[in-house]
């Protein structure tokens, strides 16, 4: 593998706990939704190295989704 293909799988690691939890912040309301999205953000967060990242950014992409009022 190329040192650039090993940026992007390891960019695209780092950005997709992020992605899930902001889709799951939207989709606030549905509680399966949410728990499930959550979830996988979690895990997809626990192979991010160093370890907290994942779960920071899975964290920041929750609370940047969640809306705060209605339209």
């Amino acid at each position: 593998m190329t040192p650039g293909a090993v940026g992007l799988l390891r960019l695209f690691l780092w950005v997709l706990p992020f992605v899930l939890g902001f889709v799951a912040g939207r989709a606030w309301g549905r509680a399966r939704v949410v728990v499930g999205l959550l979830l996988a953000a979690l895990v997809l967060g626990a192979l991010i190295k160093p370890l907290p990242l994942g779960w920071v950014l899975a964290g920041l992409g929750f609370a940047l989704g969640v809306p705060l009022g209605r339209r």
